[in-house]
């Protein structure tokens, strides 16, 4: 095994079982033979919020500097305050991300993210990785929004609600870079306002008159 910093360790490990059909891991003969078999796993002792001990273990990764880096992110990530788990998918995140907002946001703006998180893009985004997501996700959840006939400015405020989620965990130090930017759609181009001519200006003033004097009669 080898040490990575004062904290944690990399190594090579598989699911190769003994005659007792207990696995192996790290102990397979195999993984010295064969550089190839097995896949990278990092360890580490981490702390909980409750000051209690545990050991992470995440695996799976294709080679050493995989390992190493998802190791170095969430040694960087307890060092900031939050735990940046390699294993956290896009729907894990979300549901935290959206928690925290619930008494930082209007109650109407809140709504609308909470129903764009929930209804939209945890079902659609949720299993990948975070790590993982990338622009390719993304464009390919908005073109297939559009195929199914929602409207393009639904569909540019879903993922603008995705890009401040992930805004935030750049800021964070959870991500290295936003891949909800560039937009994948651009941002809708408000309707064009026409300006009132004289006469319909004084026929909104005389209905306002109508109600305004209607509404004294009903008081009466």
């Amino acid at each position: 095994m080898r040490s990575v910093g004062e904290r944690g360790r990399v190594y090579r490990r598989c699911g190769c079982r003994d005659g007792d059909r207990r696995q192996l891991g790290a102990r397979c003969p195999r993984l010295a033979a064969d550089p190839g078999h097995g896949s990278w796993t990092f360890a580490v002792d981490v702390v909980d919020p409750e000051r209690r001990r545990a050991t992470v273990r995440r695996g799976g990764f294709a080679g050493e500097e995989d390992a190493r880096a998802a190791l170095r992110r969430l040694l960087e990530g307890e060092m900031a305050g939050f735990r940046a788990d390699p294993a956290q998918t896009a729907g894990e995140y979300l549901t935290t991300w959206l928690a925290g907002k619930e008494l930082a946001l209007k109650p109407t703006t809140y709504a609308r993210y909470r129903d764009y998180v929930r209804g939209d893009l945890i079902p659609q985004l949720g299993r990948i990785r975070l790590d993982d997501l990338c622009h390719g996700h993304i464009a390919a959840f908005a073109r297939g929004e559009l195929a199914r006939g929602r409207g393009r400015v639904t569909v540019y405020r879903c993922l603008a609600t995705l890009s401040s989620a992930l805004g935030d965990a750049v800021r964070q130090h959870r991500l290295a870079r936003n891949p909800a930017r560039p937009a994948v759609i651009p941002r809708p181009a408000a309707r064009e306002r026409r300006v009132w001519t004289l006469a319909e200006a004084g026929r909104f003033l005389t209905y306002c008159q109508t109600v305004i004097r209607c509404s004294r009669i009903w008081r009466r």
